[in-house]
């Protein structure tokens, strides 16, 4: 999708203590991304405190929403 919408942005949220899905998965298969797709402004891996429902937390949703609603902007 990357490769043909180059308007496309991606945000991998994860919470930073979380056993279920680490985030470091995240990275290794982000790192592999091809040049076109891994430009900074594009695909972005962020971590929150909390684990695998990081959302919970107050401070960490909060987060989030602000970097989703930056992302869309």
């Amino acid at each position: 999708m990357l490769a043909t919408d180059p308007k496309m942005n991606v945000l991998v949220g994860h919470g930073l203590f979380d056993f279920v899905t680490p985030y470091f998965g995240s990275k290794l298969a982000l790192d592999q991304l091809p040049p076109f797709a891994s430009a900074v402004d594009r695909v972005k891996l962020v971590t929150y405190s909390g684990g695998h429902m990081f959302y919970s937390r107050d401070a960490s949703r909060q987060a989030f929403r602000a970097e989703v609603e930056a992302m869309m902007k």
